[in-house]
């Protein structure tokens, strides 16, 4: 009798032991298929904000061109995507998009001497002066925007060696033995920057000195400087407008200038050359070169959020003589 109680006492262990494995097995699959669940909401939201997203950029790309009508050689200083940001609100989110000119920046890639094939030492010389004028501009946008010299020469020493294809550093210049020394280590680029967040490899940058240069610097995908587009300048620039035009223009006078601006901006750079302050620097035909009524370079932005998913697109476009947008670089992901 006892035995057999013994039995029974064994089975019913064995079956309450078998029950609580199933239980934690039928738990266990509960969370999977909860995780499953929510993986697939998450990529499902992700998939319909990028395609948000690309619907939003396609849209600013064809209204920028009905409003800019191509072929037209003046920009407007009213032109609707100089307005700041357009919301589109949505059920669960919503779209943010955003236009900036990108001819009115100091683009670091111009700050060096790209080599070239020229034959003619007139336009090397020529093409040498420009870099050297660009190089001593980066330094006074940097004392009119708080950075010390020294700290600026050193950045650009730096940018310098960042793009070079030599290996020898600049006096305060930073090349592969910096960088080596590093934890993870990395290289020096040896070539153009491919976006302004390269900056924040190079020794000298810190992430509050970013910030301080960031609204004023840009990358673009030619060694060149665009000239200052005067008619979508706005008020806050005026420090790349004293930078970049002429060293006897100060920042009160570059202030001055787009303060008294046309409403609807200049007609013609006739117009512009008439300035009183302008016409006193008296520039060269080589110096007048340096302002524009037309851009060439935009940044379209936009940014979406939907219910938890949050997914950013940036891309740089080119708008050519012809009249039509070129995607010339792009970044995407969450922000």
């Amino acid at each position: 009798m006892s035995a057999r109680t013994s039995e029974r006492g064994t089975a019913l262990i064995a079956a309450l032991l078998l029950v609580a494995l199933m239980a934690a097995v039928a738990v266990q699959l509960m969370d999977v298929t909860r995780f499953a669940a929510f993986r697939t909401g998450q990529i499902d939201q992700r998939t319909q904000a990028v395609w948000m997203a690309r619907g939003a950029r396609d849209l600013a790309e064809a209204a920028f061109l009905n409003a800019g009508a191509p072929g037209r050689s003046v920009m407007r200083s009213d032109e609707l995507w100089l307005a700041g940001p357009v919301v589109f609100p949505l059920e669960a989110g919503q779209v943010v998009g955003e236009i900036h000119d990108r001819n009115n920046c100091l683009n670091i890639n111009a700050l060096v001497e790209a080599d070239s094939d020229v034959d003619d030492p007139l336009e090397s010389e020529a093409q040498a002066s420009e870099t050297r004028f660009l190089r001593q501009a980066f330094v006074r946008l940097s004392s009119d925007i708080g950075v010390p010299r020294a700290e600026a020469e050193a950045l650009l020493a730096q940018i310098t060696d960042w793009i070079d294809a030599d290996l020898s550093a600049e006096p305060a210049g930073a090349e592969d033995r910096t960088y080596g020394a590093y934890d993870p280590p990395y290289r020096a680029a040896n070539q153009p920057f491919s976006e302004l967040e390269e900056l924040r490899a190079l020794p000298v940058m810190t992430p509050a000195l970013y910030e301080v240069y960031a609204p004023y610097l840009c990358v673009l995908p030619t060694p060149e400087q665009p000239p200052l587009n005067l008619n979508t300048l706005s008020l806050d620039q005026g420090l790349l407008l004293s930078a970049l035009l002429d060293d006897d223009l100060d920042l009160r006078d570059a202030e001055t200038v787009l303060f008294r601006r046309p409403p609807a901006g200049y007609e013609t750079l006739e117009a512009v050359w008439a300035d009183p302050l302008i016409a006193a620097l008296e520039l060269t035909d080589a110096e007048k070169t340096r302002l524009a009524l037309r851009s060439r370079w935009f940044e379209m932005e936009v940014s979406v959020r939907l219910a938890e998913t949050q997914f950013q697109m940036t891309q740089l476009v080119e708008w050519n003589e012809g009249g039509d947008l070129r995607r010339r670089s792009q970044r995407f992901g969450a922000f």
